[in-house]
Formats: structure tokens, C-alpha cells, sequence
């Protein structure tokens, strides 16, 4: 019997950034000693080698290859969420968030266990051919993503590893974590006292996320079995570039069904947007930029005669990326509802379904690497994930005023029309590398 287990949770924010320590960004792999415990070669893949692709100046082709794992695994988690819900459900989540803290998992696993993690996040897409070196790639991936974008935008990320304080955690594991992800370890009394330890990280997550996410942990999730709780925060707060124009919201009707219908304040403006609409795919897309144009929004709305569902289960990210690559800067004729979202789930099931099973299975999963002296008790009971959004005129989040320009609803025969008054998909995206940080199902904007 397995005793000890080792409880996942990632509490999500609108947007955030990693801790790491300032020489990482221009570190070289030999430079950093990240050596955990078993390390995993991926096999060598079979058929005709695809041509290389165009990669953005100035970006490290691995940490390319990592961000494309990351949208593949995205869109594959969202899909699973989605058979999970009714289609007038919302969705939201942090997968960059999500990825990041199994890659901190990947540190102590080995045998069958590391190589789930890898195929289930599809770390094994990454040309360097080791996992060891997906952790190197994930520093500098974090580099480009929580760099300082705008002094009006905030993506901030956080992690901390919670141990018990009756074991001896592996010096590497904890070095490594700490060096990569920032995460130091601090220890706490779960086996006499679970409850408080659970008040003290969820306080912890509160306190990293603007008291916007509270109570990641649900009562009775942690007990005296508990032995280490990772934690994953990420915070976003951004204006838009071009901000809504109060004075332009409007009481409108959004329709969440065939059946129901609910009210909603509807913002509106009229200026340039990369836009797109695609008839055979029958979707139109909209990218709104915050503040500093790293981070930007994308939409992508169904037609009227095609439902959301339709539009979900054919997505892949070959073909969000075509879709992407095709948007035009051109004058929009812009309504998109005032809403927030904030969702709520356990990990373990959705993982399973896609085939990372022997992590949370008391007898199969081989986590060695996190203790001291290498003894392989250890499994995931449950992985949390918690998220909130809230999208006004201003931009995401509450942000403060700022002096933008709003054009009215001036008469141009030659604009488009984006009318999001029906169930949409939501992306938030770093757009020099097209990592996906947020993806949401905006299907009831009045549920909230």
C-alpha cells in the first residue's frame, strides 16, 4: 500500500508571471546543473521528416517548439472540459498554468509516470530529445513570457511547494524547482493538523492573486496522508489598447441557446482590429491587443447557422494557427458583452481520460525523485484548478484609467461587423510566440 500522497493544485488569475532568479534568462543549459532523477529520450519519429517551419527572429527554437506543445495540450484539456459540460456552460482556464506546474511534477518522476507526463503534455514534440532539457526550455520560455510588457499591464505567475515537515525532500528536486520555477519549499504539519496547512496555502494563493482566487483547496482535500502540495498562481491584468467608450455600452440580448435568451451590457467601438472572417469554417476572428501589444485577446465567433460545439470539436491548433496567420488589420465595427468568468474543477479526471493514469494511482505512479533518499511512495490524490476573469470597457480585470482614443459609431461602409451576441471561444495570448495563457468558453456571459 501506498501510504503518503502528494496532493497538484494550481489556483488561476487573469494573467501572471514567474519568479526566477535574474541570470536564468541568459543561462546555457550547462551553466544551470538540471539533472533530476530518471530522465526520458523520446523515441525517434517514424515517416518523412516535415519541413522546418518559420520560426520569429530572436526566439530559441526549442522554446518555440515548447509553446506550440503547450497550445496542442490546451486545445486537447479544453476538448475534455468541454465533454464534461453542457454546451451553455462556461469554461476557463490557465493552461500555460496547467503545464507548468506537471513540468515541476516531471522533476522526481521516472519509469512509466515520466513518460505520461511527457506524451500527456506533449513534451515529447520538442525536438531536444531529453526531458531533462524541457525544464532549461521552460525557463526561457518564462523569460519571454513575464518580462515586463507595459507599466498599465500586470502577468505575474507564482509557484511553492508545501511539504511535510517529517520528510527530507530531495536537495535536487528542490534545487532545480526553485532555480527553473521559483518555487521554494516550506514546510507544514499536515499529518497532525491538515486543515490549518490547507488555510495557509490557500491564504498563500489569495494573497498571490490579488484576493481574486480564494479557497483553491475545498474543505477535506487535504488529511494526515498529505505529504506535498505544489501550488501554481498566474495573474493577469491589462487595459485594451484601444479602450470602450462608456458612453457607447448599450443594453442588448445575448443568446446563450435556441431556447434562452439574457441581457447583457454590450461594449462597442469602431477602429482597426486584426480581423478575419472564414465562411467553409464558418467563424469569424477577432484579435484586440492590451496595452504594449504582447498580449492580446482573440475571439473567435461562430456563424449563426453553426453551433460552438461544431466549431470545438474540429479545432486543432494546425488549424487556430492558420486561422491566426490570415487575420488582417482592418476597420471593425466591434460588440462584445461585459462579463466575468470564474471556473472551478479537479484535474485528475480529465487527465486520465488522456492518458496520465499512473501519477495518481497509489500503486503504479514512480515519483522517486522527490524524496531524499529516493524511496518511491509518493502519488497525486488530486490536482485543483481554479480561475477568474473579468472583461469591461477598460480592458481585463479592473484596471485604471487611462487616456485612449475611441472612435464612435460612425457610418463606414467598408468596415466588418463582429457582433459576439452568441456563445464564443476566448483565447489570451503572448503573440510573439503564440503561447496560449488563457482559454475560456464564453457561452452564459450572465451566469455571473
Amino acid at each position: 500500500m501506498r501510504a503518503p500522497d502528494w496532493l497538484l493544485v494550481l489556483a488561476i488569475l487573469p494573467l501572471a508571471s514567474l519568479a526566477v532568479p535574474p541570470d536564468i534568462c541568459s543561462a546555457k543549459p550547462k551553466d544551470l546543473g538540471l539533472y533530476p532523477h530518471c530522465i526520458y529520450r523520446s523515441p525517434e519519429p517514424e515517416g518523412p521528416t516535415a519541413a522546418p517551419e518559420a520560426i520569429p527572429s530572436s526566439t530559441n527554437p526549442r522554446v518555440w517548439e515548447l509553446s506550440k506543445a503547450n497550445g496542442r495540450f490546451a486545445l486537447a484539456l479544453y476538448k475534455q472540459l468541454a465533454l464534461s459540460k453542457t454546451p451553455d456552460a462556461n469554461i476557463f482556464m490557465s493552461p500555460i498554468s496547467i503545464s507548468t506546474a506537471f513540468a515541476m511534477t516531471k522533476l522526481g518522476a521516472c519509469n512509466r509516470t515520466l513518460q505520461q507526463i511527457m506524451q500527456v503534455f506533449q513534451f515529447d514534440t520538442i525536438k531536444e530529445k531529453t526531458s531533462d532539457q524541457v525544464h532549461f526550455f521552460f525557463a526561457k520560455l518564462n523569460c519571454r513570457l513575464y518580462r515586463k510588457k507595459d507599466a498599465t499591464t500586470e502577468l505575474i505567475s507564482a509557484n511553492r511547494l508545501f511539504g511535510d515537515k517529517s520528510l527530507i525532500f530531495s536537495e535536487t528536486y528542490q534545487n532545480i524547482s526553485e532555480t527553473v520555477y521559483g518555487a521554494k519549499l516550506l514546510p507544514l504539519n499536515f499529518r497532525e493538523n491538515p486543515d490549518a496547512a490547507r488555510v495557509t496555502i490557500n491564504n498563500w494563493i489569495s494573497n498571490k492573486t490579488e484576493n481574486l482566487i480564494q479557497e483553491t483547496l475545498p474543505v477535506g482535500s487535504l488529511d494526515s496522508n498529505t505529504m506535498l502540495v505544489l501550488v501554481n498562481t498566474i495573474y493577469f491584468k491589462g487595459q485594451w489598447k484601444n479602450k470602450f467608450d462608456v458612453d457607447n455600452v448599450y443594453t442588448s440580448e445575448f443568446q446563450v441557446s435556441g431556447e434562452r435568451r439574457c441581457p447583457v451590457h454590450m461594449m462597442y467601438q469602431e477602429t482597426r482590429f486584426r480581423y478575419r472572417s472564414f465562411p467553409d469554417d464558418h467563424v469569424q476572428l477577432l484579435e484586440m491587443p492590451y496595452r504594449g501589444d504582447d498580449i492580446t485577446m482573440v475571439i473567435i465567433l461562430p456563424g449563426r447557422d453553426t453551433t460552438l460545439s461544431q466549431v470545438e470539436e474540429s479545432l486543432d491548433l494546425k488549424k487556430l494557427t492558420r486561422w491566426m496567420d490570415e487575420m488582417k488589420e482592418t476597420t471593425v465595427s466591434v460588440s462584445v458583452p461585459r462579463f466575468r468568468l470564474e471556473d472551478a474543477f479537479s484535474l485528475k479526471e480529465k487527465l486520465q481520460a488522456m492518458g496520465l493514469t499512473d501519477l495518481f494511482s497509489p500503486d503504479d505512479a514512480s515519483l522517486p525523485g522527490l524524496l531524499e533518499d529516493g524511496s518511491d511512495v509518493l502519488h497525486i490524490s488530486d490536482a485543483f484548478h481554479k480561475a477568474f476573469l473579468e472583461v469591461n470597457e477598460e480592458g481585463s480585470e479592473a484596471a485604471a484609467a487611462s487616456a485612449v482614443v475611441a472612435v464612435g459609431r460612425s457610418i463606414n461602409l467598408n468596415r466588418e461587423i463582429f457582433l459576439a451576441d452568441r456563445p464564443f471561444l476566448l483565447l489570451i495570448r503572448e503573440s510573439s510566440i503564440n503561447a496560449l495563457l488563457f482559454t475560456a468558453r464564453v457561452a452564459d456571459p450572465c451566469s455571473q
